[in-house]
């Protein structure tokens, strides 16, 4: 069962679908206890010995993720020390490496969670929408929790911040003329380092894909609108 865990934990080096070659840590997977994630010292613990290990085999890794598993990796009770921990043996074992951060649904009304995002390289948070209304029919979640995400992320003073938004259309869609517009408002004032575009692979029974000349369009505007550089990822 530790084995197990550990190895849930830590995975790779391997190809991540957004990063390439990379070593995931991912804080929140689940445990035979339920919702309890990991502690801080097993996280840490094995994400040291395995990159100890890689080091000493003469691996190389361009870049250490951390995302979730079971939820969003920042609602670990202690995914301030966690980062914090990455950092230093990130700077030891691999100092040319990328610490990133994937943050679908980032957990920041905590101080220490915002503080957090300091240690990384890249500190990616999603931003799924531009109005209240759009984003609950999109995640399920409530407006105020919308608004607050919005409001957080404007708040930071995160100089290496990147945002990324997947569009989707059918059942919602958050590539419209008035909710683009919307969400470009919020970029405004949260002011990331870049941000990442992305749209579904394939359809599914609720929505699809947008389209790349839309795709283009969107980014064109960011580069207008906000003046910061624009990333088209897949998926």
């Amino acid at each position: 069962m530790i084995r197990q865990l550990s190895e849930d934990v830590v995975e790779g080096p391997s190809e991540h679908p957004k990063f390439g070659r990379s070593v995931t840590i991912r804080p929140t997977v689940e445990t035979a206890r339920a919702n309890r994630y990991p502690t801080q010292a097993v996280v840490v613990t094995t994400a040291a010995r395995r990159l100890i290990e890689l080091s000493k085999e003469g691996e190389k890794v361009p870049t250490i993720v951390v995302e979730g598993a079971h939820c969003d990796p920042t609602l670990h009770p202690d995914f301030h020390e966690i980062s914090r921990n990455l950092r230093e043996l990130t700077n030891k074992w691999f100092p040319k490496a990328a610490l990133c951060l994937l943050s679908e649904s980032p957990d920041l009304s905590r101080p220490q969670v915002r503080h957090a995002l300091s240690f990384y390289d890249r500190p990616i948070l999603s931003l799924e929408a531009g109005t209240q209304k759009t984003y609950q029919a999109l995640t399920g979640q409530s407006a105020q929790v919308f608004k607050d995400r919005v409001q957080y992320m404007g708040r930071l003073e995160i100089e290496k911040l990147v945002v990324r938004t997947e569009f989707v259309r059918g059942d919602v869609d958050n590539s419209k003329d008035t909710e683009v517009r919307a969400w470009l408002r919020h970029l405004d004032e949260i002011r990331p380092a870049s941000v990442q575009l992305s749209t579904p692979p394939k359809a599914n029974k609720s929505s699809k894909p947008i389209t790349k000349t839309r795709m283009t369009q969107i980014a064109d505007l960011v580069a207008e609108k906000i003046g910061v550089p624009v990333e088209v990822c897949e998926g």
